[in-house]
């Protein structure tokens, strides 16, 4: 039997703040690879006509770019599109999946997703190293992880929270980066896994206003690998049901959202999902699938960009932003544009 949504607690006047995303930016290696060269390259493991039969055609794989590189150029996008100057970002929270992104040894060993030489190598992170590069003097930092691909939307839903708590902090950059190991297999549960960055601007009266976040972990499924059937059954209805809490938070129905922005998972899962909301499958964005894959946490930020720039949303649209992580995570956030 499918369980109820939770209840939601009342609103708190301070989450009406009017706090949005002032600028969207990413990054992805230049190298794009088809399902065939990823094949005949060993790069995976199940067969090719079935992840395109997905909805999967492209992965882009970094060649030498690093995951600290990456971040980097979103970031300096996002601050050069918003005319914001570094001096005005008072934090910077950077959000990452892979355990490797959140150390310099992922940041500088493409070959390594975590291999530390000494101690004091895990010391050394890239969050202090991305705010000395972008010279952001006035950021505290902060990282976000252990929720996969769901740490983006989390950092964004942390950024919010702290500009209402902190309106002195003037303006949040909420960054993400991964790049897998080199050698590993680019599929991973019925995906096809992209290297690539994410950086979103938070500021009190920016456009692509926030109107709600939701978030639920799960701990007990935190070895997804050997609970694989389990994490299956466990993603649709507990999808449903987040959605449906953040649109009520929002104070909306789902007829009131213009496009989904998802996270670029198979396609047929998000036929089922739709289906269990009754939501046409023309009203999620999944351009990306093919020709980008899943770029782990920047996803929706990504797709969120590319449908601006492409015309599919209007001033005024309600988007919503889905996205699920290992651990297990699953995050939404409802967004006026």
């Amino acid at each position: 039997m499918e369980s109820k949504p939770p209840k939601v607690p009342p609103r708190n006047p301070a989450a009406d703040a009017s706090i949005g995303m002032a600028a969207l930016g990413y990054c992805l290696p230049a190298t794009r690879r088809s399902l065939a060269e990823l094949r005949a390259d060993g790069l995976l493991t199940g067969s090719a006509e079935t992840l395109a039969s997905f909805g999967f055609a492209y992965a882009h794989v970094a060649n030498g770019e690093t995951n600290l590189e990456m971040a980097a150029d979103a970031a300096r996008r996002v601050l050069r599109e918003s005319a914001t100057d570094p001096s005005e970002i008072g934090l910077l929270l950077y959000a990452t999946a892979l355990t490797g992104s959140a150390t310099m040894a992922g940041a500088s060993d493409r070959d390594s997703v975590l291999r530390l030489d000494s101690v004091a190598e895990s010391f050394q992170y890239p969050a202090s190293c991305l705010q000395a590069e972008l010279e952001l003097t006035r950021a505290t930092v902060a990282g976000v992880d252990q929720q996969g691909c769901a740490s983006l939307l989390s950092a964004l839903r942390i950024g919010r929270a702290m500009l209402v708590a902190e309106p002195a902090l003037g303006a949040v950059l909420c960054v993400s980066a991964d790049v897998f190991p080199a050698r590993a297999p680019r599929d991973l549960v019925y995906n096809v896994i992209s290297d690539g960055a994410c950086a979103v601007l938070l500021k009190h009266g920016a456009p692509n206003r926030i109107l709600s976040c939701a978030q639920v972990t799960k701990g007990s499924y935190w070895d997804a690998a050997a609970l694989e059937h389990e994490v299956i059954a466990a993603y649709f209805p507990t999808a449903k049901n987040l959605i449906m809490e953040a649109l009520s938070i929002a104070g909306l129905e789902l007829d009131d959202i213009s496009l989904v922005i998802p996270h670029n998972v198979s396609r047929r899962s998000w036929d089922i999902l739709c289906g269990l909301l009754k939501l046409p499958a023309d009203r999620v964005y999944t351009d990306n699938i093919a020709r980008v894959g899943h770029t782990i946490a920047a996803d929706n930020i990504l797709n969120l960009r590319d449908a601006i720039d492409s015309g599919r949303v209007a001033r005024g649209d309600k988007l919503l932003l889905f996205t699920f992580g290992f651990g297990l995570n699953w995050s939404c956030i409802v967004v006026q544009h």
